[in-house]
């Protein structure tokens, strides 16, 4: 997370804040007094705190989309997948370097030579000694 990220998330936690906590006065009011809903003094706040709530909504969701441009989002069962081939990928390259590097690995490879080199000698007397 960069630095301006972390200055983002820290500036988007205060707002919530200011948000979440109470303008209004609170008086205590007598058990036997009846309760009116209470004015806020200035309504003023009230529009000001809704508009910087919509604010933090649209700067949230930027940031998020932001996030999202550089990403490249795959599902589970594709990430499983890729993993399975890349563990098979990488079995199969083990059992390859332990063939050859075993001695039946590297008979099996004089064998086959050797083999090809008398096919190749067979059919040059073959085709010479006629």
């Amino acid at each position: 997370m960069s630095n301006t990220d972390k200055k983002l998330d820290i500036l988007i936690q205060d707002i919530q804040k200011l948000i979440n906590n109470p303008v209004a006065a609170v008086a205590p009011v007598a058990p036997v007094a009846p309760i009116l809903p209470l004015i806020p003094p200035n309504s003023g706040d009230h529009d000001l705190l809704t508009k910087l709530d919509t604010k933090v909504d649209q700067i949230q969701f930027d940031v998020t989309a932001l996030k999202a441009q550089n990403s490249i989002y795959i599902t589970r069962n594709e990430f499983i997948e890729v993993v399975r081939i890349q563990r098979t990928h990488d079995d199969e390259i083990k059992v390859i370097q332990t063939f050859k590097d075993t001695l039946s690995g590297k008979m099996w490879g004089v064998g086959i030579m050797a083999g090809t080199m008398s096919a190749i000698i067979g059919v040059l007397i073959s085709h010479f000694w006629k």
